[in-house]
């Protein structure tokens, strides 16, 4: 059984009324998106900007609600869960994202940006416990107990998407939403980070949705590749006969790196 599942995801964003009279048009960012993710690999999904992956990753992660279609946690409906088993849900799916310093409180220190999600999602309170998963987990990420003290501002882009991996994976969540998460590094940061990831999921069996343009990415990380554009699903498959023998033109241009991302 997979660990998470889409089925036939349709999701619909209100459009600009075109007349004064007429009613306002939809925009059909996703359209009848299937995929499944098995526990312990990762599925790369890849596309120009704008064709409905980050929206797909939010889905899948219940911050965004689908028009239509069903998101399937180890075979159960995500809108069918209680309360408890959603919050099983959250702790077990966690984000990634793009610019990791937006998704920190810039006024919460590192100490306390780790402490809140063990606080509100595992229900800790003692200080000493956190602390010492704080620094067990940073050590793993390649950080100092230093950057407790410090603020988001303080710190490097890699130094702050090492945070942000130590925060989602202080919760041992089993799957992890990867949205564009090396996008805005350099070349030898993003390395890192990439092995770093590939290092925690040979360890722990972490599973990953990994979102991203850039295919050389997506094949470094990816068992699978689902291939979108303008919100359909164009090809998928595993990485390497996706990528190295396309079906569909549109592809091929990606893999050329002809379209503009």
């Amino acid at each position: 059984m997979p660990i998470l599942e889409g089925r036939r995801i349709v999701k619909d964003f209100p459009g600009k009324r075109s007349r004064l009279f007429e009613r306002n048009r939809t925009f059909r960012a996703l359209d009848d998106v299937s995929l499944f993710l098995e526990e312990g690999t990762t599925l790369g999904i890849v596309g120009e900007s704008g064709s409905g992956k980050s929206t797909l990753g939010e889905i899948l992660g219940d911050l965004q609600r689908p028009s239509s279609g069903i998101v399937l946690y180890e075979g159960r409906d995500i809108r069918s869960l209680d309360r408890d088993d959603w919050k099983d849900f959250r702790k077990n799916v966690q984000f990634i994202f793009q610019n990791p310093k937006e998704s920190m409180n810039p006024f919460f220190t590192i100490r306390k940006v780790l402490f809140e999600p063990m606080s509100v999602m595992l229900g800790l309170r003692d200080e000493e416990e956190m602390t010492e998963r704080s620094l067990h987990m940073l050590e793993r990420v390649g950080l100092s107990s230093e950057v407790l003290s410090k603020y988001p501002s303080e710190l490097s882009g890699g130094q702050c998407q090492r945070i942000a991996i130590a925060r989602a994976l202080l919760l041992s969540p089993r799957v992890v939403i990867c949205d564009e998460a090396v996008a805005s590094l350099d070349v030898s940061v993003e390395a890192q980070i990439l092995n770093l990831l590939k290092k925690i999921q040979m360890e722990d069996g972490t599973s990953y949705i990994f979102i991203s343009h850039d295919i050389g990415v997506i094949r470094y990380m990816s068992d699978s590749v689902m291939v979108l554009l303008k919100g359909h699903v164009v090809e998928s498959g595993p990485v390497d006969k996706v990528i190295f023998d396309p079906r569909e033109e549109y592809t091929r241009r990606l893999v050329l790196g002809e379209e503009n991302n």
